[in-house]
């Protein structure tokens, strides 16, 4: 019994590292979609944004920040009037579980930084973390 309950376990995990995996792989996707005209606006470093976005290793500076400014606005996060469209970020969460996709808008779409790269860069973050964090429970 001890033996079944490990192995489901294991198997729990393994399925879960998954799901993981493809949530980070469609987020690599979307990303990869204006990458080069973000990086090429932002003067950010593209292998900081790899980090960023395959292993959560968040970066501070400001050409990374402006990077994730450049990602909403070419998503239509960000309007014409460099207001942020709260609305739009529940199509880019990436999740099936409307409950969860609901509790991870109302925690990160108010979210607002010193100017407009920092407060992309806070709701990215926000939107990946507890993205990350309701896969793996």
């Amino acid at each position: 019994m001890i033996t079944f309950v490990f192995i489901t376990f294991a198997l729990l995990q393994l399925s879960n590292q998954q799901t993981v995996e493809q949530l980070i792989d469609d987020y690599v996707n979307l990303v990869a979609t204006v990458k080069p005209d973000c990086l090429k606006e932002s003067g950010a470093d593209s292998d900081v944004i790899d980090a960023e976005v395959r292993l959560g290793k968040f970066a501070w500076d400001q050409n990374s920040k402006c990077f994730w400014k450049c990602y909403l606005k070419k998503l239509n996060i960000i309007n014409d009037n460099d207001e942020i469209v709260e609305k739009n970020i529940i199509q880019y969460i990436g999740l099936s579980d409307k409950e969860v996709v609901d509790k991870i808008y109302k925690k990160c779409a108010p979210l607002r930084g010193s100017d407009l790269c920092d407060t992309s860069d806070k709701i990215c973050k926000c939107v990946y973390t507890e993205a990350i964090a309701a896969v793996t429970k």
